[in-house]
């Protein structure tokens, strides 16, 4: 989660005061690179063998020249030497990297391999990854499950202790190396390769949880050479058996008869990608965006879902600064973003003002997630990685359901009573206390179904009277947009006083037509914030609304009316700069530089993302106080 209370510091590390257009900083050795379109996947595996394997920089060289006799065949894009002699005598490792698109390179990989001593190769095109043993005799060459980290052997690879497991610096491109994997070998259409990649990264999830030392989430190069020769072994049964436990673990998530559809050599692939990382202590934003990729991939904004960027989610949780006794739901959750983020919010909050229970912090944590946190979405899948990514921070998934939100709040209760979501979070009206949701958007999926229509009052023909008034008719409307039913039914889930932040398209508070949606939420809320987004926030989602973020607290009607015949302040903000590149619709981070072009990092070492959401925030905090908004 973003710090909004950073001290600025240099890193030791000096950078160029601009950067170079058209060009990249090599990770190796700090020169400029031309961004050719291979560049890419050679930055992600220089990065990783460093601070996933462990090689250091010193036995790495970049461009290495092959030569077979007198011919010179080539430079490597990546040579790791067994120290810091960069002679071709000691090469160790010997990477071959192409461009996306590109499927070539495996026999260039090997024609550097075979006058060498080096005893493995890896090719890698940013999307897939093929590792290799170099052989002194025929065949000369074999896949491997992985390359062994420094100091290790290749028989190590795959005897994992959990204490051996690192965080993944990076798991987008590890996601869809497996993913293209699934779809290559499998011939599956991409919703069972979603379905399929789900059940095996919770796999994962649940054998780093249990209490045993040894992993189970493992394989070794014996056990994969075995499988491809047709040969039993405990791969599978151990994998099996996981699956098993965690179907019994987690009822509401897999339904009991449910099985792994791949075959053993393509579980075995995945296990390979998987096995050395531990997710748990992955960092949030790298998991998150790992997540919200993957969903991508699978979920473009076909029901108008928009997935809602780190930044616009820390702004949210910081200005309505949930406390630990109060219930939180979203109820358009989708992958969960809202809820992770306000569940890690409450434990830096939790250590911070109790630091002498810093080491109960996670006990605290899933008790609390458990007793106040809930969430629903209408998507089964997105439901289900909500879940996961629940467990994945520390659990807290029980409160997590599919249903659609905008059906009759009993049929809710019912349907959540059915998922087993503890008593406590059903959703009844005035139940919750906070409430974050980014709803589906578009006029494309309008609402017709008279009977959740007629639920509402914003299903309903509005009229404007005579003296300004906007009064509801009779007349159930043929549809509407759900966004505005959204913005009804996150009012009834909360309880007087709760607080709630909705991301809505602009329209939704200019458009002159929509003005009695407007006369609605005044007659029943407290305009808190509106917080302008930048145009191509959501643009990676594959669409570009322009969104503002719409900050409400509950009134009772009265209390409301009261209010309203007085003017009253609210905060507006226009956000400049997100963090995020927002031309492009792989959005990269944008990090923050000194007047010398130095990046600037908090007090973790961790570059901070260009945005000016912490002033806003900070701006927000002075605007409560000064006006007695009282939390």
């Amino acid at each position: 989660m973003s710090n909004t209370n950073y001290k600025p510091i240099k890193e030791k590390v000096k950078v160029e005061p601009e950067e170079k257009k058209g060009y990249v900083r090599d990770f190796i050795t700090g020169r400029w690179l031309k961004n050719k379109p291979e560049e890419g996947p050679r930055q992600i595996l220089e990065k990783r063998l460093v601070e996933e394997y462990g090689y250091s920089k010193g036995q790495i060289e970049i461009e290495f020249p092959v030569q077979k006799g007198s011919k010179r065949i080539g430079p490597t894009d990546i040579a790791v030497f067994r120290n810091e002699k960069k002679v071709i005598d000691n090469l160790y490792i010997i990477v071959e990297t192409k461009r996306k698109e590109r499927k070539d390179g495996i026999d260039q990989l090997k024609s550097y391999l075979s006058p060498t001593n080096a005893e493995f190769g890896v090719w890698f095109n940013g999307k897939d990854i093929v590792y290799l043993q170099h052989l002194k005799k025929a065949p000369f060459f074999r896949e491997i499950p992985d390359i062994p980290k420094k100091g290790e052997t290749l028989e190590d690879v795959g005897l994992y202790q959990k204490k051996d497991l690192k965080p993944a610096i990076e798991l987008k491109t590890v996601f869809e190396i497996i993913h293209n994997h699934i779809y290559a070998n499998e011939g599956l259409l991409k919703e069972k390769v979603f379905n399929e990649m789900l059940k095996l990264i919770f796999i994962k999830m649940a054998d780093e949880k249990a209490l045993a030392q040894k992993c189970e989430f493992r394989i070794t190069d014996k056990e994969l050479e075995e499988l491809e020769e047709g040969k039993e072994n405990g791969f599978m049964e151990r994998i099996l058996n996981l699956f098993e436990r965690v179907k019994s673990q987690y009822p509401d998530v897999f339904d009991p008869n449910e099985r792994l559809n791949l075959k053993p050599l393509t579980i075995a692939f995945v296990v390979s990608q998987l096995q050395k990382y531990s997710l748990i202590n992955t960092a949030a934003d790298v998991k998150g965006t790992a997540f919200q990729t993957f969903v991508y991939a699978h979920q473009r904004g076909e029901r108008g879902e928009f997935f809602t960027p780190h930044p616009i989610v820390d702004l949210c949780v910081n200005m309505l600064d949930p406390k630990d006794n109060e219930k939180f739901i979203d109820p358009a959750c989708g992958s969960g973003g809202f809820l992770v983020a306000g569940m890690n919010y409450i434990k830096e909050k939790f250590v911070k003002e109790r630091p002498e229970l810093k080491t109960k912090s996670t006990d605290f944590l899933k008790e609390y997630a458990h007793a106040y946190l809930s969430g629903i979405d209408i998507n089964p899948d997105l439901a289900k990685v909500a879940k996961m990514h629940m467990v994945l921070h520390d659990d807290g998934h029980t409160g997590i359901f599919c249903a659609n939100s905008l059906l009759p709040v009993n049929e809710l209760v019912r349907l959540a009573e059915k998922a087993t979501v503890p008593r406590t979070l059903h959703p009844h009206e005035g139940q919750f206390k906070i409430l974050m949701t980014n709803p589906p958007f578009g006029s494309k999926g309008k609402v017709t179904d008279k009977r959740i229509l007629a639920e509402f009052q914003l299903g309903h023909k509005w009229k404007k009277e005579d003296d300004g008034r906007w009064v509801k008719t009779n007349k159930v409307l043929d549809g509407q947009i759900p966004e505005i039913l959204f913005i009804e039914r996150s009012l009834q889930l909360l309880g007087e006083d709760g607080k709630m932040a909705i991301v809505l398209p602009n329209g939704t508070l200019n458009n002159s037509s929509l003005e009695y949606v407007r006369e609605f939420i005044k007659q029943y809320s407290r305009i808190l914030a509106v917080v302008s987004l930048p145009v191509g926030t959501f643009m990676s989602a594959g669409a570009n609304p322009q969104p503002s973020v719409l900050f409400l607290q509950k009134l009772s009607n009265k209390d409301a009316e009261k209010l309203n015949k007085k003017d009253y302040s609210i905060f507006m903000a226009i956000v400049e700069k997100i963090g995020y590149d927002l031309t492009t619709k792989t959005a990269p981070p944008i990090y923050k530089r000194d007047e010398k072009g130095e990046y600037l990092t908090d007090e973790a070492g961790n570059r901070i993302l260009d945005t000016d959401i912490p002033e806003i925030i900070e701006a927000f905090e002075k605007f409560k106080q000064k006006h007695d908004l009282g939390f």
